[in-house]
């Protein structure tokens, strides 16, 4: 019986210790790709602390008895060890001048690796083999690929991509970009709109391209940027948008250039998301830079409105690391799309363009270029 036991504690210890190891890569596997619903992370947590449960009961009795060994260390009183241990032993002296003869085989004990030693070293050869070759080899990119292929490539997640988990991707930034000395434009509270239903607008959405003189009314501009990317909800103190977005990081920032908006200044402003308003960035008609800068595309000077969508990549390479890019234009999409269904929902046209002089634009916008950058276009207005 006894030795019954000392074997289910051996299978229960190594049980704990394997179901650890699947517990922590798990986790770092669930973290890296966000995960949240990983099951394989929640049924090895569960196994580990079966196993853990099991373990204590097996090591009762030596932790209460560690347990009260301790007690009773702490509230005795002092030995003096001085007193009662035994005396002293006069230390060996030796001849001064001596040269003490190396023992037989100390030299070789010196210099020998011990098994476990070898082992270690050996372990550790091979860990850093893995590291640097095994995880992470080089993608087979073809010669003369373009820069997205090689992107995606190298973008692609590995095992490797734990190490960046501890590495510095830098703080995140505010999650709401404001102009604080901006002149502001209160757009009216979006409602909810009694068009045609999401499968009619879907079926119904095309790319609009010629546009009418009508302008729009401030109550439509405030209708489309609202279900495009405004708040829809606020959970647990964490404000949710009509789009989604990795990690509710929201990367994509919205400026609308005004041509023809009722009670509007033309010029350039930013989409305040969070108090629903527009934060005049430049004033002045655009119409003409705008289709220079769009390949000279005519009817993104004609519509009412033209929304450019930026990525702030800081808000996402902390968590997302070289992966960021992908996620903030995918997420440009969704609000592309939203744009699109909210202009049919409300009788509008709308065109997305992704054909135009990046550096111009974002010195339009008044954005870096680098660290925040246009990515989108979508045009908004009357149709003829």
């Amino acid at each position: 019986m006894r030795r019954l036991r000392q074997d289910l504690d051996w299978f229960v210890s190594a049980g704990l210790l394997l179901s650890v190891a699947a517990t922590a890569a798990t986790g770092v596997v669930a973290d890296l790709w966000d995960l949240n619903d990983f099951w394989y992370h929640t049924v090895a947590g569960y196994v580990m602390g079966g196993f853990a449960i099991a373990h204590v009961l097996f090591n009762w009795e030596r932790l209460v008895g560690y347990a009260r060994f301790r007690l009773r260390s702490v509230t005795a009183p002092p030995a003096d060890a001085r007193a009662h241990g035994p005396a002293a032993t006069p230390a060996r002296t030796t001849d001064v001048g001596a040269e003490p003869a190396p023992a037989a085989g100390s030299l070789l004990r010196r210099v020998a690796i011990s098994r476990r030693g070898l082992l270690g070293f050996a372990a550790g050869g091979l860990g850093g083999w893995a590291i640097g070759r095994g995880l992470r080899p080089a993608p087979q990119i073809a010669a003369g690929s373009d820069v997205g292929v090689v992107y995606h490539q190298w973008s692609k997640p590995g095992i490797i991509d734990a190490l960046g988990s501890v590495a510095n991707w830098g703080q995140f930034p505010e999650l709401y970009k404001t102009y604080p000395d901006a002149a502001r434009v209160a757009l009216p509270e979006p409602i909810a709109v009694d068009g045609p239903p999401a499968a009619e607008a879907i079926l119904a959405r095309r790319s609009t391209r010629s546009y009418s003189a009508k302008p729009m009314t401030l109550a439509e501009l405030s209708q489309v940027l609202a279900l495009a990317t405004g708040i829809s909800a606020d959970r647990w103190g964490n404000a949710r948008r009509t789009a989604p977005s990795s990690g509710a990081l929201y990367p994509i920032e919205t400026y609308a250039v005004i041509h023809s908006v009722e009670g509007v200044e033309r010029g350039v402003y930013h989409y305040a998301i969070r108090d629903h308003q527009l934060e005049l960035v430049r004033a002045g008609d655009m119409r003409a830079r705008v289709v220079d800068q769009a390949i000279e595309q005519e009817f993104l000077g004609e519509c009412g409105a033209v929304l450019f969508l930026t990525q702030v990549l800081q808000r996402m390479r902390p968590k997302y690391q070289d992966r960021s890019y992908r996620y903030g234009l995918l997420e440009a999409g969704h609000i592309g799309e939203n744009g699109y269904l909210a202009a049919v929902s409300l009788g509008l046209g709308a065109c997305g363009v992704g054909a135009f002089m990046d550096d111009q634009i974002n010195e339009m916008l008044g954005v870096d270029g680098v660290e925040e950058a246009a990515v989108y276009m979508l045009a908004v207005g009357h149709p003829a």
